[in-house]
């Protein structure tokens, strides 16, 4: 560390005196530490905030990108875009609070028919069409085995239902 002016002892030296202009000159009270770096010095460069400014932007903009990639893919994005199951409507019912929705189970013909696995489970999926849920409590009370057409996401919306199957075609046998 170097004081500026070196001529006299800053330590020793009496302040409260104010010195004539003509005679002495007021010691300088600053310091030198070498070139500088920091940030905030008046020495520094002046784009260097504004660079790291622009830098936590754009680290922000693209991860805001990655996660609506992520939640379109996650939510509007079938991974089974037409799968079909052929059985028996066994319920039909509509749920929810806010969002209503027509929920349905089904149980496959090939389950019922097969003696030697042991029934596993029926097969869930949510009506978004009120009218599809409609045709299909009719084909329940009728006891008609119908083949559905369904999608699969990997997420589920509140106003799609509350399972991630959903139900896109009936078609009566």
């Amino acid at each position: 560390m170097k004081l500026l002016n070196d001529e006299e002892d800053l330590f020793l030296h009496d302040f409260s005196k104010q010195p004539s202009e003509e005679t002495e000159r007021a010691p300088s009270l600053e310091f030198s530490f070498g070139p500088t770096d920091h940030p905030d010095s008046p020495e520094a460069a002046p784009g260097r905030k504004r660079r790291g400014c622009a830098i936590l932007w754009w680290l922000a903009v693209i991860a805001a990108a990655a996660l609506g990639v992520a939640f379109y893919i996650r939510y509007y994005i079938p991974h089974t875009a037409e799968s079909k199951a052929r059985g028996y409507i066994t319920l039909v019912e509509k749920r929810g609070i806010v969002f209503r929705t027509f929920e349905g189970e089904m149980v496959s013909e090939t389950q019922l028919s097969d003696t030697a696995r042991v029934y596993q489970r029926d097969l869930r999926f949510s009506i978004p069409d009120d009218s599809l849920g409609r045709l299909l409590q009719g084909y329940q009370t009728a006891g008609r085995p119908v083949v559905i057409t369904t999608k699969k996401y990997y997420g589920t919306l509140p106003w799609r239902g509350a399972t991630n199957t959903i139900l896109t075609d009936i078609s009566p046998l």
